[in-house]
């Protein structure tokens, strides 16, 4: 598994006039109710967790003030090999230790974990971790990270049991309503996508057939003057058909979980049964570094620009590269067929724009450049610092 890195400082405050700031609060007037609350209805609880834990960190502190600590929560996407860690510090944990966290929790299979032994150059840190709240996608850990001597676990249980209880009311909670949103979607995709298919996509079928033999009933010479336009009709309804069968197929890939480099594995085995191409994969990553959300609109890109080598290119081969250089994460489609001028695409062909809004959207760059030796070639890069 790779670890995506990501580190969130501290950004709350109290309003001006409305109380005074936690630092100066007794523990006793700690809202736990108000926050496990402030968790349940976060829009994003990435941006709610370091604040949260930033009123709790005092805490802490006051209950346990010889064994200086700190309260953490490790937010881990086991599918994608992804960790993200939040606290209520103004220093950022180092990287090698988020990165030891993620390496001994993601392959977890309980609730608890024995003490953690993390070595982050001259400081040695010991970990307890206790899961929160898990999904399909997602596992929260609440760690307390202790620099030296570590309390007894018995002490540590009867010192923080409200710290723990607030945190596992409100991300648990969370996570159920997160989890009944993507069921939700989930069901409406499906159903958008079996309507699909059996509607529009049955009568486009029909249609494609129907004009691929007009057009070729039109190739006698009494028929010269139809040519053009029942070549035309058979091609665009040849191409609206392709266009919904992709609906269709993007309407599930939103609900599989899995890596880029698997989904595109599926995708050139889907498209190789489409048509003739050879199609070639270098895959160079050893691991997924990439967010669920980045994944998705990744493939989205390269699923499209295989369907346009298939559709347009009359190419005999076809190759997809996925490579690592740097923090820089590249995916790069090329063919050997006619090429292909992005500045003289159609007024009504939005392909190309809305992959560029796509990496766009993910923080990346997409070049589509003529190959010198003929054909295209359609560059994702990926910066995985962005």
């Amino acid at each position: 598994m790779g670890t995506k890195l990501k580190q969130w400082l501290p950004g709350w405050h109290w309003s001006p006039g409305r109380r005074k700031s936690v630092a100066r609060e007794s523990v006793a007037e700690v809202d736990y109710g108000r926050l496990a609350l402030q968790l349940a209805t976060a829009e994003r609880i990435s941006e709610e967790l370091p604040a949260v834990l930033q009123q709790l960190q005092p805490v802490l502190n006051s209950r346990l003030p010889h064994h200086p600590g700190s309260i953490q929560i490790l937010l881990s996407h086991p599918n994608h090999g992804e960790s993200i860690l939040h606290h209520g510090q103004q220093s950022k944990p180092a990287s090698s230790y988020i990165a030891a966290l993620h390496r001994q929790l993601s392959s977890n299979r309980g609730s608890s974990s024995p003490p953690l032994r993390i070595t982050d150059g001259a400081h040695q840190w010991q970990v307890i971790a206790r899961e929160l709240a898990h999904s399909e996608q997602q596992r929260f850990w609440l760690l307390f990270a202790f620099e030296g001597e570590i309390p007894a676990l018995e002490q540590l249980n009867w010192r923080t049991c409200d710290l723990e209880r607030c945190l596992q009311q409100g991300i648990e909670a969370w996570v159920q309503r997160e989890e009944k949103v993507r069921e939700a979607l989930q069901a409406e995709r499906a159903i958008y996508a079996a309507e699909l298919h059996d509607s529009l996509a049955q009568i486009l079928g029909y249609l494609r057939l129907k004009s691929a033999r007009l057009h070729k009933q039109c190739q006698a010479e009494e028929y010269a003057a139809l040519q053009a336009i029942t070549e035309e009709l058979a091609s665009c309804t040849h191409c609206a058909y392709r266009q919904t069968r992709e609906l269709i197929t993007t309407a599930r890939l939103t609900q599989q979980s899995e890596s880029l480099s698997q989904g595109v594995i599926n995708s050139i085995r889907e498209f190789e049964q489409q048509s003739a191409i050879v199609f070639e994969l270098d895959n160079r990553l050893q691991r997924n570094l990439l967010s669920p959300q980045q994944t998705l609109q990744a493939l989205y890109i390269i699923r499209e620009s295989l369907s346009n080598v298939v559709r347009h290119s009359h190419a005999t081969h076809a190759r997809v590269t996925l490579s690592l250089q740097g923090k820089l994460l590249q995916a790069t489609i090329e063919d050997n067929g006619t090429g292909i001028d992005p500045q003289a695409a159609r007024p009504d062909s939005f392909g190309l724009q809305i992959m560029r809004e796509r990496a766009e959207r993910i923080g990346g760059t997409l070049n589509i450049t003529p190959r010198p030796a003929g054909g295209t070639s359609v560059c994702l890069q990926l910066d995985l610092d962005h």
